[in-house]
């Protein structure tokens, strides 16, 4: 079927202009002179025959045929620009590539990529495991699981899951012969693992978990061993060296198989949480499409509507 589309500078100048407000502000962004924005806007205009802006003394003003025409234009746009960069790139069509915090990729996300191969032996996953935030298009990277609260603007970006947070260690800790854990004060008695990074994620820190659950009398919080990687702190709860605040998604199966404990449970809802983020279009690529249908169906939850 003959597709009927209107041009596609005046398409880009619109666009540009419509996000902007502004004819100068999208020339800017397109490397062209303002009158020529307004030439191809002009003649969008007559193309599909209806006005986009009201030309104000102080700027535009889009018309209601300009906000619902803007959104599914801008999604188209980045759906071409992400295909037409895989193109030139010259992208394997094997293999997709992951970035994660190191602590998620051992303890939730490698013990479960068997079961995406199995489904889908076509792709091969390259995980790349960062805690510095990834330049996903200059580093190539195809979808990044982050945690955290920062924004990611410019970026397509879904919430995987909220974490809760609660005391976790070995069962022999809970049990311990002289100081068995069967309330917040007990903890006076063991050693506090500490995450390095914990100050900047909120009640992940011993002195606000504390806080929160009032169980801070009589624990000195400030001591005990700090770990710059939480999968390092998770080894040495495992070993029975410490008692740790325990994030959900890093003990989930720890706690499932019976080699660490949360005597008081998973209580304390997390400021932070995971997001799936990926370049606006990514979608468009089946690699991509598939490996995030696999994540959601492992979460089991729906795969949410583009």
């Amino acid at each position: 079927m003959r597709r009927r589309l209107p041009p596609l500078k005046a398409v880009r100048a619109f666009e540009a202009a419509a996000r902007h407000r502004s004819f100068v502000e999208a020339a800017e962004e397109l490397a062209v002179t303002p009158s020529a924005i307004s030439q191809q806007v002009k003649q969008l205009e007559e193309w599909l025959g209806r006005a986009l802006f009201r030309r104000l003394p102080r700027g535009l003003a889009v018309t209601d045929v300009a906000k619902a025409y803007l959104p599914p234009l801008s999604e188209a746009l980045d759906q071409i620009e992400g295909a037409t960069r895989r193109a030139m790139e010259g992208q394997d069509s094997r293999t997709l590539k992951v970035t994660c915090l190191s602590s998620f990729g051992a303890q939730w996300l490698t013990p479960r990529l068997h079961r995406f191969d199995a489904i889908h032996p076509e792709i091969d996953v390259m995980l790349a495991t960062f805690d510095r935030v990834v330049d996903l298009e200059a580093e190539d990277i195809d979808v990044a699981i982050r945690y955290g609260t920062r924004d990611f603007p410019g970026l397509h970006v879904e919430t995987l899951m909220d974490e809760y947070l609660g005391v976790v260690c070995s069962p022999d800790l809970v049990n311990h012969a002289e100081h068995p854990i069967r309330g917040y004060a007990d903890l006076a008695h063991h050693t506090l693992l500490h995450d390095s990074d914990a100050k900047v994620m909120g009640p992940i820190e011993w002195g606000r978990f504390l806080e929160i659950v009032g169980g801070a009398d009589g624990v000195d919080w400030s001591r005990g061993p700090k770990f710059s990687d939480s999968h390092m702190m998770i080894q040495a709860c495992l070993a029975g060296r410490g008692v740790m605040v325990g994030r959900s998604a890093l003990v989930t199966d720890a706690l499932k198989n019976g080699n660490l404990v949360a005597p008081f449970g998973m209580t304390v809802k997390a400021e932070a949480s995971y997001r799936l983020v990926m370049l606006p279009g990514a979608l468009a690529d089946p690699k991509i499409a598939a490996f995030r249908a696999w994540i959601y169906e492992e979460l089991d939850m729906p795969v949410p509507e583009v």
